[in-house]
């Protein structure tokens, strides 16, 4: 069975609670890349965590800005799949970032996303992204997700 296919027998939020119970490998090349983890999860809510490091640098030796959107789309857009109910998927469609202040390698941070609105095509999320640390506010994201039928 198709992987898409297997997410049609459950609602989204289940499916999240399966693979985190059943510690089944989930392949997210993107995550281990950013080195970014799920860490928490309930319905309309998600929350991931990451470390980045000097892979993820910028010529001005800041953390890129394409690692700290990858950690709010997937904060964002998870907490969509959350209230997802069975037979449907959804992916990002358009997700606007705005950047408070430089992140550094080693830097601790966590991403929240919530969702705001779901209809029967589209969803609308946001996310903040902290320093865990000092708990300061390092970038936030508004995010819309197509909604559709695994079967489309």
């Amino acid at each position: 069975m198709k992987l898409p296919e297997k997410w049609c027998e459950q609602t989204g939020l289940e499916n999240i609670q399966t693979l985190v119970d059943t510690n089944s490998h989930i392949n997210d090349a993107m995550g281990e890349i950013l080195n970014l983890k799920l860490t928490e999860f309930s319905e309309g809510i998600c929350i991931y965590e990451g470390i980045p490091d000097k892979r993820h640098l910028n010529p001005r030796g800041l953390i890129h800005g394409g690692w700290a959107m990858s950690i709010l789309d997937a904060a964002a857009v998870l907490a969509v799949v959350t209230v997802l109910p069975k037979g449907k998927l959804c992916a990002t469609s358009s997700l606007e970032v705005k950047f408070s202040r430089p992140i550094k390698v080693g830097m601790k941070c966590r991403a929240v996303g919530k969702v705001k609105s779901i209809s029967s095509n589209l969803a609308h999320s946001k996310a903040k992204l902290i320093d865990v640390e000092t708990g300061k506010l390092l970038a936030f994201c508004t995010c819309s997700a197509s909604i559709f039928d695994v079967h489309d």
